[in-house]
């Protein structure tokens, strides 16, 4: 049964809590009271094995001597186990029952062998000793129910006797004071438990809040300490060894070590440790992400303390214990002891910089009041970080300034590119630190190493070329002309290594731009994983143009000298080429005076007895004797018409003498293009049936009246039709066609007209698509032994299509052909296109020059 009294004293337990540990109390107290009780019934009964013997009759006396005396010696043997062997106190209870249930064998049969009631008396002691010495009610109630029903059934053995009523009332009063003493005795025995209890809540209470005051007053002068130490201290890597240094003696914690957020603020680095573990992790640069993995990890993305009692029990730590096996051994064997953890985040103004992190190998290491001490230690910490950086950096930035001014003077001083390219390397390595670089700059389709610094002896870098490819890293840095940080190389499948280079694992790669176009690139490798900061990526961005102007200018020097050298010999050369060619071109002037002097001799020489000669040919052509001698008309004939193509020979040669000395009149007058041409296609249709030729014409109906020389254009006409046919073999086809243009501001201001004459013949070949409108110059394999102009490929002086340009460029237009190419198989065709303006452009008394452009007299 509880009181209010021992409900007061479930302070920080509750009522299931309380019940068994008094179950436990009462137990133990029993346990402790039954070497006492077996002595008491050890003697007690050895006494009655005795007195048995005088005192009861003959017929029940051994009996009851036997049984008291096996209940004597079962309670010396008792009493020897309990002091050879503890009891488990929850045993005590039922041991006591079974001690006082052989007690009452005793009692009960002595009344029953005797038929006294009045031994009932000493049933009653035994009720009220029950009451005495149990402690547990349900115990008691057991010992008690077994004492009354054992009696009742031994009266009811015995008979009926006037003294049982007498008895009985001394049974029920015997009941009442047994419980009358089991609860007062129960209450006096939870009283004191509770006293007890309460002294030693007191006690612990009174320990706990001595040693938390001088933990408190411990810690607030530790960090007063610390505070005062690491306010003067403006070195960063000095702060931060300092201050875990400290932390560790003046608190006594097994680790501490530091971890600082790096520039991508995606993972924790860390930056200072105590003991193997600190140093190993700092040499290692051990970068741990953000929220995915150990307990500092989980810090930096949350911003709040973890505490954690059981690094076992918390999976969180797991990552850092499989990090630990790439520790030295020493460092694996110390963190192998580590028990419990507190890591801190570092703070300040909203702003996380890194995470504190304790470590103890004692479970459960941190309690309130340190997790509450150290918060405030943390946040000075943080402050002392802050200015720290800010002030290195602030040195940092002086340093790098002076240095850049210092390097950018040195480049623009210079103009030689090796000292230049030296110059980088050594003056970059002071604001960006690396372990190898190299200036790399493209030729072609390479790169080509111009320049470099760190690499191991023998490794010949100069000599690397690196040929460039789609998707790779110069790609990437051309197309956004922005450097290319690598911050772990390792995490990159597609990294190539050199072979005989320490392997890479931060690369920073910068582009040289000069005017908008990359040049080349900066490659900057660490040979640990220390990732390039975002600063650094500026300084070398800001470094890398002003390299890429010293080297620009410096290679657009070197090119400039080195084609001045090449001018001056080849000037010495051309001063000496241009006196030959001076001579070769007078002999030539001189020699092209002679030949155009003699054709022009020769061509008025040679009409002269051609038209004596057709004079009197034509004269025998009209001889009736020869008309009917059919022989020698035919000869006449022939003779006729060899004379006949003499004079067009000559004819052109003439023309082309007052060409080339620009002497052809040109006489404009209205033109319909279509009737020209329909006359010239007229002369040549019998060449057409001969040769089973096809000559079309199409859209000619249409085009407007043009001013032009009437002859001359129909010598042009007549020119590009004969050539036509001349190199489409027979059955073939040939068109023209025309068009009208639109004005045109720059050429044809009133417009004009486009006349194309196409074939289906053997082409010509791209290269000599100009050359043909050459003096003299013929496609292929001419038959020389041709006797007709009009025979495929029939031999000519080649002067039609010179004579052709001449006449359409003194009218101010142009000529040009076009074909695929030559084929005698295929033949692809040509077409010769001629553009001629509707108004005459013909100066007034104009010439043409050998060119066929006009030219005044």
């Amino acid at each position: 049964m509880e009181t209010p009294l021992l409900k007061d004293t479930l302070i920080e337990e509750d009522a299931h809590q309380y019940k068994a540990r008094l179950r436990d109390v009462l137990d133990s107290d029993l346990r402790d009271s039954l070497p006492t009780l077996a002595l008491i019934f050890a003697v007690l009964f050895a006494f009655f094995a005795v007195s048995h013997a005088f005192v009861l009759p003959r017929n029940i006396a051994p009996v009851m001597i036997v049984l008291a005396a096996v209940t004597s010696l079962l309670n010396f043997g008792l009493l020897w186990a309990l002091r050879r062997w503890a009891l488990p106190f929850r045993w005590a209870h039922p041991v006591a029952a079974a001690d006082t249930f052989l007690a009452l064998l005793n009692i009960l049969l002595h009344l029953y062998l005797t038929a006294d009631p009045l031994q009932t008396t000493n049933v009653t002691l035994l009720l009220i000793g029950a009451g005495f010495v149990v402690f547990s009610t349900a115990w008691w109630g057991l010992i008690v129910g077994g004492a009354v029903v054992g009696w009742i059934g031994v009266a009811l053995l015995i008979g009926p006797d006037p003294a049982w009523t007498h008895f009985a009332f001394a049974m029920v009063s015997a009941l009442a004071v047994s419980l009358l003493v089991h609860v007062i005795h129960r209450r006096t025995y939870v009283h004191i438990e509770r006293l007890r209890v309460q002294d030693q809540q007191q006690r612990t209470k009174l320990e706990q809040t001595l040693r938390t005051t001088e933990r408190i007053q411990r810690a607030l002068q530790t960090t007063m300490d610390v505070t005062q130490n690491i306010t003067t201290v403006f070195d960063l890597e000095t702060l931060l060894n300092q201050v875990c240094v400290l932390i560790k003696e003046d608190y006594n914690y097994y680790h501490v070590g530091i971890f600082l957020l790096d520039d991508t603020r995606q993972f924790v680095v860390a930056r200072a440790g105590t003991g193997e573990i600190g140093r190993a992790l700092c040499e290692q640069g051990r970068r741990l992400a953000v929220g995915k993995e150990s307990v500092v990890g989980w810090v930096a993305a949350h911003r709040k303390v973890a505490n954690v009692s059981h690094v076992a029990e918390d999976p969180r730590y797991i990552a850092l214990r499989e990090a630990q096996t790439t520790l030295p051994e020493a460092a694996a064997g110390e963190a192998a002891v580590i028990a419990s953890e507190l890591a801190l985040p570092l703070e300040v103004a909203g702003q996380l910089l890194g995470v504190l992190n304790i470590e103890h190998n004692v479970p459960g290491a941190f309690n309130a009041e340190d997790v509450q001490v150290l918060e405030a230690l943390a946040g000075q910490v943080a402050v002392a970080i802050q200015n720290a950086a800010n002030y290195q950096a602030e040195q940092t930035r002086r340093q790098i300034t002076e240095r850049l001014y210092t390097v950018g003077m040195a480049l623009s001083r210079s103009l030689d590119l090796t000292e230049i390219l030296d110059l980088i390397l050594a003056g970059l390595i002071d604001i960006v630190p690396y372990d190898r670089g190299a200036v790399m700059l493209e030729y072609g389709n390479q790169l080509v190493v111009v320049a470099e610094k760190g690499f191991p002896p023998g490794t010949q870098p100069l000599d690397v070329r690196v040929r460039i490819k789609e998707d790779d890293v110069f790609q990437e840095l051309r197309r956004t002309q922005r450097p290319l940080l690598i911050p772990d190389v390792q995490q990159r499948p597609d990294w190539d290594y050199v072979p005989n280079l320490p392997p890479a694992r931060s690369w920073l790669g910068v582009p040289l731009v000069y005017q908008e176009t990359v040049i080349g690139m900066l490659s900057l490798t660490r040979e640990y994983p220390n990732p390039y900061t975002e600063d650094e990526e500026a300084l070398a961005v800001t470094f890398a143009s002003q390299a890429a102007m010293a080297i620009q200018n410096a290679m657009l020097y070197e090119n400039l000298a080195t084609v001045n050298r090449e001018l001056e010999k080849t000037v010495q050369q051309l001063s000496e080429r241009t006196r030959d060619l001076q001579v070769a071109y007078q002999q030539l002037e001189r020699l092209d005076r002679t030949k155009s002097d003699f054709i022009s001799v020769a061509s008025h020489e040679l009409r002269t007895p051609l038209t004596v000669i057709s004079g009197y040919n034509q004269m025998l052509l009209d001889d009736p004797q020869v008309k009917k001698n059919d022989a020698y008309f035919q000869i006449v004939a022939g003779i006729q018409s060899g004379i006949a193509r003499m004079e067009v020979i000559v004819g052109s040669i003439l023309d082309m003498a007052k060409i080339d000395g620009r002497v052809l009149q040109l006489h404009p007058e209205p033109l319909i293009l279509s009737l020209l041409i329909q006359s010239v296609r007229t002369s040549l249709l019998d060449v057409c049936v001969q040769r089973h030729l096809t000559l079309v014409l199409e859209g000619l109906e249409d085009l407007p009246v043009i001013e032009a020389d009437a002859e001359a254009m129909r010598k042009a006409i007549y020119h590009l039709l004969v050539n036509a046919l001349k190199y489409t073999p027979d059955g073939g086809t040939v068109t023209v066609s025309g068009r009208a243009l639109p004005p045109d501001e720059d050429e044809l201001p009133d417009g004009g007209v486009e006349i194309v004459i196409s074939d289906t013949g053997i082409g010509i070949d791209p290269s000599v698509q100009e050359l043909i409108f050459s003096k003299f110059y013929q496609t292929g394999e001419v038959l020389v032994h041709s006797s007709g102009t009009t025979t495929f490929k029939g031999g000519g002086p080649g002067l039609g299509l010179a004579i052709t340009r001449g006449i359409v460029e003194a009218h101010g237009g142009k000529i040009w052909a076009e074909s695929p190419g030559y084929d005698e198989q295929t033949c692809p065709g040509s077409h010769f296109h001629i553009v001629l303006p509707r108004v005459s452009r013909i100066l007034q008394h104009g010439v043409v020059d050998g060119l066929g452009a006009p030219t005044n007299v």
